[in-house]
């Protein structure tokens, strides 16, 4: 229980920080460098705690920046959770490693921001964006993917090191 408390305050701060800093130069796209924790929770507990740690984690961010109950929130609740259904759903296929439901994780993160949106601004003209948020999002995946991957490597040796 206490180290799922510390992967959520570092989500936390992974977001918050993320999201003061523009990294990519189209408003609101973010690399989702806190979805590295979602994805190595999935692998070293289970879904359920992942699914927990993310909700609740955008929940926090939302409330720590004013944004609950606002279209962002909305938005980023809705991308969150088709997110780590879609991962939980195909890493259970073992069929994709980490980096490919790292991808599938972004793309599905797109796919419920523009849903959400669709209902939250009443127009489908948040259609438009998808592609773009598609392009950006495959490599943004795939770099979260790598890092979650090599974390998860470190964590396999340091956990058969210390389990003995």
């Amino acid at each position: 229980m206490t180290l799922l408390a510390n992967f959520l305050a570092i989500a936390i701060v992974l977001n918050v920080i993320e999201s003061a800093i523009p990294i990519i130069p189209v408003p609101g796209a973010k690399l989702g460098f806190s979805n590295i924790i979602s994805l190595v929770i999935l692998y070293v507990y289970s879904f359920k705690d992942s699914a927990s740690l993310t909700i609740l984690r955008v929940l926090l961010v939302s409330i720590l920046t004013g944004k609950l109950l606002g279209p962002v929130f909305y938005m980023s609740m809705s991308g969150a959770v088709f997110a780590i259904i879609a991962m939980g759903f195909f890493k259970k296929t073992n069929f994709f490693g980490v980096l490919g439901v790292s991808v599938i994780g972004s793309v599905f993160h797109c796919i419920g921001q523009v849903t959400a949106g669709i209902f939250v601004i009443g127009s489908v003209a948040v259609l438009f964006y998808l592609p773009i948020m598609l392009f950006l999002s495959i490599p943004a995946g795939a770099l979260t993917g790598v890092i979650a991957k090599r974390f998860l490597a470190v964590w396999d040796t340091w956990h058969n090191e210390f389990a003995d």
